[in-house]
Order: structure tokens, then sequence, then C-alpha cells
């Protein structure tokens, strides 16, 4: 998560350079480029499930590049790209002999979302509704090492595969210049629809606040075309 918010940062004082206007609310362009992130953490199933484990794996929370194109007033599409990984360790005692386990994940991640702003408060702050289709392709690699009688003995196993995530969250757009907007949607629905769904195993939410701060999608998008 610190590493995504870095990458955010930079990009979003430079847009802010580039984008300087006199305030106004977001004028009206058909498409745009945007970086987002997220806290949510999905959890990739793979077929033969040789990397599970004592060890979490499979997981990621991904950040992406989109562009979008405004539909209508209210409508707008956009596609992402991005990319996501985790990586876990654990070390445990059995009869004696200790064994560490350490699982790497990198996720290749596209979406396809749709927007529609349902109401405009004050014509300053759009509050919108989203659904997305998320299909992500993970890579996943688990060494386990123990000691063995003259030295320690490692044995690695890899898993990759598809699985295909659905989403539906509310958010809402604020203005930082002319032709840049940032973003904040709560994802209050979450679904793989290729493996199960616990909300305290796959998508790592546990209970109480760790569930609400774990659904949350950040972003800062440039329009390109403006309307005069």
């Amino acid at each position: 998560m610190k590493t995504c918010l870095t990458l955010l940062l930079p990009v979003l004082f430079c847009f802010s350079a580039i984008a300087q206007q006199e305030p106004s609310y977001i004028e009206k362009g058909k498409f745009t480029l945007g970086l987002n992130l997220q806290t949510v953490s999905y959890h990739i199933y793979y077929k033969e499930g040789k990397t599970r484990g004592p060890v979490r794996s499979g997981y990621f929370t991904p950040i992406s590049l989109n562009t979008g194109y405004q539909l209508s007033d209210r409508a707008s599409v956009r596609i992402g790209l991005g990319f996501g990984g985790d990586r876990d360790r654990l070390t445990e005692q059995i009869q004696d002999v200790e064994y560490k386990h350490d699982s790497r994940t990198f996720a290749l991640v596209s979406s396809l979302s749709f927007y529609h702003t349902f109401l405009n408060l004050y014509r300053k702050l759009p509050i919108y509704g989203t659904v997305s289709v998320v299909p992500a392709y993970g890579f996943t690699s688990l060494q386990a090492t123990h000691n063995g009688a003259n030295s320690p003995v490692s044995h690695t196993v890899k898993e990759n595969g598809l699985n295909v995530f659905a989403m539906a969250g509310v958010g809402f757009n604020y203005q930082i210049s002319n032709r840049l907007y940032g973003n904040m949607a709560y994802f209050f629905y979450k679904k793989n629809l290729s493996g199960m769904n616990s909300s305290h195993y796959d998508w790592d939410q546990g209970y109480g606040l760790r569930s609400i701060t774990k659904s949350f999608e950040l972003g800062v998008n440039y329009k390109l075309g403006v309307e005069k």
C-alpha cells in the first residue's frame, strides 16, 4: 500500500502542474486518462492448488492505469490495465524440524467498469454507482525449506491461472482543476466468479473496521478533450 501511495502522489502533483486553471466545476471532456489504486485484497484460486498451505498465497492488491470515455452527462465507461502482488513468509516447528515457507504472487489485472452519476450535490460533488468486471492472471511461487541431514533442503512449486471478479460500489468525484479530478469509491459487493468468497479468508477483510478499510478505491483522472 505504501508503494502504491508513493506512485500515486508524484502523478497527482505532475497532473496538477500541467492542469492549473481558473477554478470551476469539472469541464465535460470525452476522454480521460487515470491512475487508480485499491485497498481491496483479491485472492486467486488455482486449479491444482499446489501452493496452498500454512502460508498465504495467491493474493494481490492492484494499481492500474485506465482510459475512460464519457457516454453521456451521467454515464461513462473505463478500461484499465494494471498489476499487483503479495509476499508472505512463515516459519513453523514440526517434530523439532524447522520449516520455512516463502510465498510470492504477481498478478496482471484488467478491468471494464461502468459509472453512472445519480446525484450531483450542489453541482460540485457527483455521487456515482459503479460496476466492474475484473479478470486477473496470477503467478504464484511457493518455496519450502527445512533442515536436512547435512544441509537445508528446499522445494519450490509454481502455479498460474486466471480468475474473474465482479465488483459494485458507490463513490464520488472531486475537483482538483478544470481538467483534473480525483475519485474515491467504496465497494460493497465483491465476488470471485472463479473461486470461493469467504470475507475473512478470500477477501482479507477480517472483522469490524478492517472490512471497511479493505474495500476502497482511490484515483486521479485527467480529461484529454474538453468541450467549450
